[in-house]
């Protein structure tokens, strides 16, 4: 680690103040931790420090009718305590909008209106975060060769870097869970005239797609994650395109598969309803957002009299399946955030690590090394990242009363790693 993101050689360290805990980002799981330590009624003192200037979940990315792939009692509090003040249903309420949600008869909350109450809850806590701060390193604070507190070294906006202390650390998750899969969908030779359009783009272009273009444009889509579903469907739903392929990891579209290549150029949907048996799933097993895109693929055969259908193939290559798109889109988007970097100087620490329930991963100290310091590893969102985790609210609980439990009732060198 070099000597700015080094906070144990910063010789203002020992006069920093020392935190009960600091969260390194602001984001789904850090704002549940805050949500939970104000309601615990604790003095623990925490601090949130975001690189961002302000709060943001997938701004600029949520199609208008898309929805969470949970129910809104998997919201930031609910699960932990029902009768939060920050729970889905009090947002609703400030918003003058609870009684309508109750009679559209639909439990997901669209995807806007969910970032718009992660904000509503943010903006409760400004005095605890400080934005456009960057992390840029963490090391152990030893006393008498044994741990006892962290240091953390943080970059401003105006690129000063100073440290601040803490005996507890919520840090993203480390990279070897967070690096990009690879990714052998998108490695395509585009041939000549086709137009690539970034998955992280669409909806700024999707109208230019959408126009009434002679003949019919069409479009190939690439990508295996929740955001590939919410395109496919919202393409569909447009009368004016041509022939729309998809090419896939994502076994939740398994349903479409195409018969066979011998089914080709004129492919058509698997036939399910007749033979269950075609390795995939049950229309009926599937989520109401996978039935919407059979009936509107269905539809679109029917309209154009069989002349434009949809294409779904699993797991090939992309290269020719994409050939004979006019316009392609692409899941582009960057490998999340990793804090491997920011923990290097704690490699010599850790002794392991196993897996606790669905979302936590426990990380053991070498004896002797680690006492009264603890570290919560986290990200914001679920495997698919396009949903919290179900158990978020609960999670951020637990690391609150944490803070407050005594020494002797703790684990010696505890790291619980949540995926929330």
């Amino acid at each position: 680690m070099s000597s700015t993101q080094e906070p144990s050689r910063r010789p203002d360290s020992s006069s920093s103040p020392l935190y009960d805990l600091v969260c390194v980002g602001f984001s789904a799981a850090q704002l549940a931790t805050a949500i939970a330590n104000r309601e615990a009624r604790s003095d623990s003192k925490v601090l949130f420090l975001e690189r961002k200037q302000s709060f943001s979940w997938h701004s600029g990315t949520h199609l208008s009718r898309a929805r969470m792939e949970t129910p809104f009692l998997y919201d930031l509090a609910s699960l932990r305590n029902p009768r939060s003040a920050f729970s889905y249903n009090c947002y609703l309420l400030a918003q003058n909008r609870l009684v309508e949600f109750a009679n559209s008869d639909r439990l997901n909350p669209l995807r806007d209106e969910f970032e718009d109450y992660m904000k509503w809850c943010a903006r409760q806590f400004k005095d605890e975060v400080r934005y456009g701060s960057e992390v840029v390193g963490v090391a152990p604070e030893s006393e008498d060769n044994i741990v006892r507190s962290w240091k953390i070294a943080v970059k401003d906006s105006s690129g000063q870097t100073y440290v601040v202390r803490a005996r507890n650390v919520a840090a993203p998750t480390p990279g070897k869970h967070t690096a990009a899969k690879s990714e052998p969908l998108t490695t395509i030779d585009f041939l000549a005239g086709q137009r690539i359009i970034p998955m992280s783009d669409y909806l700024s272009r999707r109208n230019e797609l959408r126009q009434a273009f002679e003949p019919r444009l069409n479009v190939a889509l690439v990508g295996s994650d929740q955001q590939t579903v919410e395109i496919l469907e919202d393409l569909l739903s447009c009368p004016r395109l041509g022939n729309v392929t998809v090419v896939t990891e994502n076994e939740d579209l398994a349903p479409l598969k195409v018969l066979g290549e011998q089914e080709l150029p004129q492919p058509r949907l698997c036939s399910i309803w007749s033979k269950p048996s075609c390795d995939s799933k049950e229309v009926t097993e599937s989520s109401e957002l996978i039935k919407d895109i059979y009936m509107r693929a269905y539809e679109k055969q029917v309209a154009s009299k069989g002349q434009y259908a949809l294409r779904v193939v699993v797991g090939k290559s992309a290269s020719e399946l994409c050939s004979n798109a006019n316009v392609i889109i692409r899941d582009t988007s960057a490998a999340p955030f990793s804090s491997s970097g920011l923990l290097q100087s704690l490699n010599t620490l850790v002794l392991g690590c196993h897996q606790l329930g669905e979302s936590f991963e426990e990380v053991q100290f070498k004896r002797g090394t680690v006492a009264d310091a603890r570290m919560w590893l986290m990200s914001a969102n679920s495997e698919g990242g396009r949903s919290l985790a179900k158990d978020i609210s609960l999670r951020a609980g637990e690391v609150v009363s944490a803070l407050s439990s005594p020494a002797a009732d703790r684990r010696d060198g505890l790291v619980v790693q949540a995926r929330i």
